[in-house]
């Protein structure tokens, strides 16, 4: 982990290093989780014992790559949908103890203050010239911001351990926890709204809602939780067939802050996709496909992206995947011994809510924020 966490740190810390290496980031997080996976998991025990996610990882692996060999797909697609469904395999089985978790957690807050301080203001001191697209610096921000609150949640319990609940913040570690959550949700907000990036400030307004507003107690709920579960899931789904429906009205109006419109294309592009996929439901139309209504191939949603690129089944089994993790998640929320696997699952609902308009849950790139955000929660539910 700390190998692809220095590739992250130097993906988005040096513009040439992204350049050069951004074509080969998928078979290198491919490589990195299957060395994890053998690390984590006794494959061959697991396979005598007939181990259900196992055997659907594999058939699901073997189903996606000749999907994509049928509709002669760029293979890159491959490894977008093997790195997601490797991760949630490996979230069940990592042994991930808090130790470790505080030392990614302290890396992600070294990386922000260095970010914010140091290499932020160089990339982006011309404001006609940007070192990074807009979106993508507010939400590698963001991102990164929400894994390394963790580091807060660990500072905030070893105080409480320490000198009881109500002496919060009377030691060094409390005050530190305040100060670094403080620090990083003003610059987070401050950064979004700067750069007018959408899908960065809706992460970071879900991920306080579910956080700060929602109670405690509701995510013991077996209705409230899976009711969450699906709305981020299969609601996305949902979202593209109303975004388009609405947006085929003519109707339209300017976001306040953002000075842009709510349809601003991604209606077009996902009512294309869907003529596309009707066409190959069952293979998915993969991404050797040239589109007319954006100048890249880019789905703008991560569930759709699986279903339109990977096909139904495909897609099926990714879910099936997914929500026996939110099962793991379910019991590592009522254990209660710790707040940190709570706080690791609504930052992981609030990048699904955002992949409702972006496939930052998906790329590559944030591979390594998928994972640590996982690993907390499934280790807890081991």
């Amino acid at each position: 982990m700390l190998i692809m966490f220095t590739g992250y740190a130097l993906t988005f810390m040096v513009p040439r290093f992204y350049g050069a290496t951004d074509r080969y980031v998928g078979v290198f997080v491919f490589l990195c989780l299957c060395a994890l996976m053998l690390n984590n998991a006794d494959i061959v025990s697991l396979l005598k014992q007939k181990d259900k996610e196992l055997i659907m990882l594999i058939a699901l692996l073997a189903l996606t790559f000749i999907n994509l060999l049928i509709v002669n797909s760029g293979l890159g697609a491959f490894f977008v949908a093997a790195d997601f469904m490797l991760i949630f395999f490996i979230s069940g089985r990592i042994v991930f103890p808090e130790r470790s978790i505080a030392v990614m957690a302290s890396c992600y807050a070294a990386l922000l203050l260095v970010w914010f301080f140091i290499v932020y203001p160089r990339l982006f001191a011309d404001y006609a010239f940007y070192g990074y697209n807009t979106n993508t610096a507010a939400t590698f921000t963001i991102y990164s911001l929400l894994c390394a609150l963790m580091l807060t949640v660990i500072l905030k319990e070893r105080e409480d351990r320490r000198f009881g609940r109500e002496h919060f913040l009377s030691g060094p570690s409390g005050r530190l926890s305040g100060l670094l959550m403080t620090l990083f949700l003003v610059k987070g907000f401050q950064l979004a709204l700067w750069h007018r990036a959408r899908g960065a400030f809706i992460m970071l307004v879900v991920f306080m809602i579910l956080w700060f507003a929602v109670p405690k107690k509701w995510w013991e709920i077996k209705g409230f939780y899976y009711t969450v579960w699906v709305l981020a899931t299969f609601g996305s789904l949902a979202f593209v067939a109303l975004y388009v429906i609405v947006g085929a009205t003519g109707v339209n109006f300017k976001l306040p802050f953002f000075y842009k419109e709510i349809f601003s294309g991604r209606d077009k592009i996902w009512y294309e996709f869907f003529t596309l996929f009707v066409q190959k439901p069952l293979t998915g139309i993969g991404t050797n496909v040239t589109i007319e209504s954006f100048f890249e191939f880019n789905v703008h949603n991560a569930m759709y992206n699986f279903l339109v690129i990977d096909g139904i089944l495909v897609f099926a089994g990714i879910m099936w995947l997914i929500f026996r993790f939110a099962g793991r998640a379910f019991i590592s929320v009522r254990k209660k011994e710790s707040a940190l696997p709570l706080c690791a699952l609504t930052v992981l609902l609030a990048v699904f809510f955002e992949s409702f308009f972006d496939v930052d849950l998906i790329w590559a790139d944030y591979s390594l924020n998928l994972l640590f955000l996982t690993g907390i929660v499934g280790a807890a539910g081991r």
